[in-house]
Formats: structure tokens, C-alpha cells, sequence
């Protein structure tokens, strides 16, 4: 059974292959139905959440506090 990382990870590479796909055939943006879909804001939004979970992997990763005394 995956865990929450392997998940939140699983996540992550949908997302940033989402917005490599988008780099490499650029979508416009556009309006359908009275609502407009701005690509910019899209990208720029999708890369905010990457960075989100992201933060939230590493919060749930273990970590190792080191610290140095000068005598």
C-alpha cells in the first residue's frame, strides 16, 4: 500500500508533467461559456501547489538536526 509520500509524490510528477507537456506545446488561453481560462495563471497556479506538496513531503521526511560547539 502506497504511503501519503509516495502519493503526495505521485502527485507532484502528474503535475509537473502536466506543466512540462504545456512548455513544450503551449496551450492559449481562452473563453468558453462566458468563462476565461488564462494559461499563465493556470501554469502559475499549478506550480504553487507543486511547491505546496512539495513543503509537505519534506515536513513528513525524516530529518537530522546537527549542531557543532567551538571551544
Amino acid at each position: 500500500m502506497p504511503t501519503v509520500a509516495d502519493n503526495l509524490n505521485a502527485t507532484i510528477a502528474g503535475y509537473a508533467a502536466a506543466l512540462a507537456a504545456d512548455s513544450v506545446n503551449p496551450q492559449p488561453s481562452y473563453e468558453l461559456d462566458g468563462k476565461r481560462v488564462d494559461r499563465n495563471q493556470w501554469r502559475e497556479g499549478l506550480q504553487k501547489l507543486i511547491d505546496a506538496l512539495q513543503k509537505t513531503v519534506n515536513a513528513q521526511a525524516p530529518y537530522i538536526v546537527s549542531t557543532k560547539m567551538v571551544l
